[in-house]
């Protein structure tokens, strides 16, 4: 006989996933509009010791390739904060390692799924590589100290 909690977990774990990608790419949530051409992508949700801990590994992808020819997103983004805000942004990975990502999420994901506590979510470590043209998911850095 299978374990009921076993499929309880999996199926929260498809609800947070779907949330947590809607969460992430909606421009009135994410503070980083600095950086609106990109699109985070949640490849893996898995819980801790209780549902409460969110261990999540997402990257973020442009919308639309760079043209040869074209400048870089990072070069855009840098000229645009020099105009506006004296060369600082934030982008995807800077909002996560600070941690402020992981607040903003749990406190969204909590109203959205409508829980009774404000879960805890930790980033696995990711880095985004190219196969074949495919975006695949390689561990390559350490989970930054809090």
């Amino acid at each position: 006989m299978a374990n009921i909690n076993v499929r309880k977990r999996s199926q929260h774990r498809r609800r947070v996933q779907a949330a947590l990608s809607e969460i992430l790419n909606d421009p009135s949530v994410m503070p980083n509009v600095d950086c609106p051409n990109l699109v985070i992508v949640v490849t893996q949700v898995e819980f801790g010791r209780t549902v409460r801990d969110i261990l999540v590994r997402c990257c973020a992808l442009p919308k639309q390739a760079i043209i040869p020819g074209q400048e870089p997103h990072v070069v855009r983004y840098q000229r645009e904060a020099e105009l506006r805000t004296g060369g600082v942004y934030d982008d995807f990975y800077d909002l996560r390692y600070f941690g402020r990502l992981s607040a903003l999420a749990g406190a969204e994901l909590q109203k959205r799924l409508g829980l009774l506590y404000v879960p805890e979510i930790r980033w696995l470590p990711a880095a985004l590589t190219a196969n074949d043209g495919e975006p695949t998911m390689e561990t390559v850095f350490d989970e930054p100290d809090a």
